[in-house]
């Protein structure tokens, strides 16, 4: 089964409207989970998330400082959108996707059908909550850093798991 891609391939007009929404800061990191969607395995996949100040972007920056890829990208300097312009040419080494979902409740519902039993093969592998046949698990999704994680409920209990985790169940 191929990874989950929820995310959106970046185009010129997002950067218009995230400049316009004074959400220019971008922090850039290697994204593996396109890898197996496109044809062209020549190119870099990129994920870019967007902020509107500085601080969170340098806190998620942080969280990713070791990837080679890492960046913070400023919309309003010249220089910087000019270079996510450039990455967006066809003839770009990079393949910059936005960490933004089309829809949220269309990307829960395809994980409720599709990846119903790895979640439950691992929340009885790794909770001790016991969830009856006909009962259904109702996932949230939430990107973090650009990690997709999904927070399962339960008798009162969370339990706020990486997606890549429950696609290796």
């Amino acid at each position: 089964m191929l990874m989950l891609q929820p995310f959106e391939p970046l185009k010129l007009v997002y950067l218009q409207k995230l400049v316009q929404l004074k959400k220019t800061f971008l922090v850039s990191q290697t994204f593996q989970r396109a890898a197996e969607h496109i044809a062209d395995s020549e190119k870099t996949n990129l994920l870019l998330s967007d902020y509107a100040e500085h601080g969170p972007a340098k806190i998620h920056f942080n969280a990713v400082r070791h990837d080679p890829y890492a960046a913070i990208i400023d919309l309003t300097r010249e220089i910087h959108y000019k270079k996510i312009t450039d990455m967006l040419r066809a003839d770009s080494k990079f393949f910059p996707y936005w960490a933004v979902v089309k829809s949220v409740a269309d990307l829960e519902k395809q994980i409720n059908a599709h990846y119903k039993d790895q979640m439950r093969t691992y929340i009885r592998k790794h909770t001790t909550w016991r969830i009856g046949g006909e009962e259904t698990i109702k996932p949230a999704i939430a990107v973090i850093f650009g990690e997709l994680f999904i927070t399962l409920k339960y008798a009162g209990q969370t339990l706020k798991v990486k997606f890549s985790d429950i696609e290796k169940v």
